[in-house]
């Protein structure tokens, strides 16, 4: 009875991963176009698609079918989050006041 309705929601996990994975692809999209043209892009779509794409991630993990797909989300997710701050940190110290 129990596995019928797991099987229910598998479907929604699924599309919960590929979503964090799109997610996180577009969010480097967005930065690789920021960083490239100078044009700021950086402002509410970047941190509005990140809080979408976490949770969706998050939610994929609790599938065994999707798991690999939220690790990959967060993963992307992670990568961008450490590679903001990377850059914000190494930017303060080369000019600390602007």
């Amino acid at each position: 009875m129990e596995l019928v309705t797991l099987k229910r929601f598998e479907k929604g996990f699924v599309t919960a991963g590929w979503f964090g994975i799109f997610g996180g692809l577009c969010l480097l999209l967005l930065l690789n176009i920021t960083l490239l043209t100078n044009i700021d892009m950086m402002n509410n779509n970047l941190y509005l698609l990140m809080y979408l794409t976490a949770p969706f991630s998050v939610i994929a993990i609790f599938s065994k079918k999707s798991r690999s797909l939220g690790l990959w989300g967060l993963s992307i997710l992670i990568f961008i989050m450490i590679f903001i701050a990377t850059i914000f940190i190494l930017g303060w110290i080369v000019i600390p006041f602007p």
